[in-house]
């Protein structure tokens, strides 16, 4: 008797196919697969004598985007990102990682390359001073701190050793992570309050108009709430509050304490010709999002409102420059959906920069 004939096998799945490289001027983006994991990476070659321009920065990040929600990249083990040919890093290349950097960090991205991104590297020509690259990277990521950990590694070696501890230059610093999550929640938080003209209704805290225990008596002239230490006092013309941030993690307690204090303050003679204030958050950690619309439910009390808005003359915000930075004037401004600044609020790096140097938000 004839045999049956075997079952067909199904043909083996095709293998996806990567996108073309790209070319940016500036430098060249392709996307391989190595035996490392993650085995897909994103190699972004500079090109020498080549300025980086708006145009190409652009169309380097579009490619970026797209990368990020490629299928093997969402799926399974993410992806990782090299950078090669940078000699000694000069200004141009050191500008391609800041402007990547600060991508990765836009809300609607962050979480999604904290995620997919397990790694950058970075890969230097052997014969070009590796340890003056790894001084420079250093020194350039104290202000601008990339998203996921970064090895510093040479042509020669391209391949990241697990357990060599000497090609690891960058863990991510955590901080400036929850920073970037908290401007993608308070976008979330304004998008729920919004009417179908696109205006912005909080509600007012319940307690606004609540009386302050400090309402009978004297009013200390700093007060330390543990992450912070607020200063009140009179400077001969107007009033001042002075917000210091600490290090410390912050709590509810002390930030109810700490607005008793301002309630005070405000109602105080010490601010009855006007007041300016300032918050100096170069140390502060990233507050929660419980803390900032607490704040702004606060602030959006209609007495203290008006109180504020015929008293306050200045507001000044103080924080370290770079990508906190960056981060803080996408917070400011998404936060000033929910609670309008009642005067001219001054965005600095230093408490004594220029005001003309510095971002401004108009009442």
């Amino acid at each position: 008797f004839a045999q049956p004939a075997p079952a067909p096998q199904p043909a083996p799945a095709a293998k996806a196919r990567l996108p073309l490289p790209l070319s940016v001027g500036f430098a060249i983006l392709r996307l391989e697969e190595t035996d490392e994991v993650p085995k897909l990476e994103l190699r972004i070659t500079a090109q020498d004598d080549q300025d980086v321009s708006d145009d190409g920065l652009t169309a380097m990040l579009d490619y970026m985007d797209f990368v990020l929600d490629l299928p093997q990249a969402s799926s399974g083990e993410g992806f990782q990102v090299a950078f090669e040919h940078l000699a000694v890093l000069g200004p141009s290349h050191s500008d391609i990682l800041k402007q990547v950097i600060c991508w990765s960090c836009e809300p609607g991205r962050s979480s999604k390359f904290a995620e997919r991104c397990k790694r950058w590297k970075i890969l230097c020509p052997a014969f070009n001073f590796p340890q003056v690259n790894r001084y420079l990277l250093q020194v350039a990521f104290a202000f601008f701190p990339p998203p996921c950990p970064t090895y510093l590694l040479t042509d020669e070696h391209p391949s990241i050793e697990e357990g060599n501890p000497e090609m690891k230059i960058f863990e991510p610093n955590q901080e400036i992570q929850k920073f970037a999550r908290l401007e993608e929640d308070l976008q979330q938080e304004v998008a729920t309050h919004k009417d179908q003209e696109g205006h912005v209704h909080l509600p007012a805290a319940a307690n606004g108009a609540r009386a302050s225990k400090y309402k009978d008596g004297p009013i200390p002239a700093k007060l330390d709430v543990g992450f912070a230490i607020v200063s009140q006092g009179f400077d001969g013309t107007e009033g001042y509050l002075r917000i210091q941030g600490m290090e410390g993690d912050l709590d509810m307690d002390g930030l109810h304490e700490m607005m008793d204090y301002m309630d005070a303050f405000t109602l105080s003679t010490s601010a009855e010709r006007g007041f300016s204030i300032m918050y100096d958050m170069r140390t502060l950690r990233a507050p929660s999002m419980q803390m900032v619309t607490t704040v702004a439910e606060w602030g959006a009390h209609p007495v203290r409102q008006k109180r504020w808005e015929q008293l306050n003359t200045s507001c000044k915000v103080i924080i370290t420059a770079g990508l906190r930075f960056t981060l803080a004037k996408g917070i400011l401004a998404t936060f000033f959906l929910l609670c309008p600044p009642v005067t001219r609020t001054y965005l600095m790096h230093d408490p004594d920069q220029p005001l003309e140097t510095a971002v401004l938000f108009e009442p």
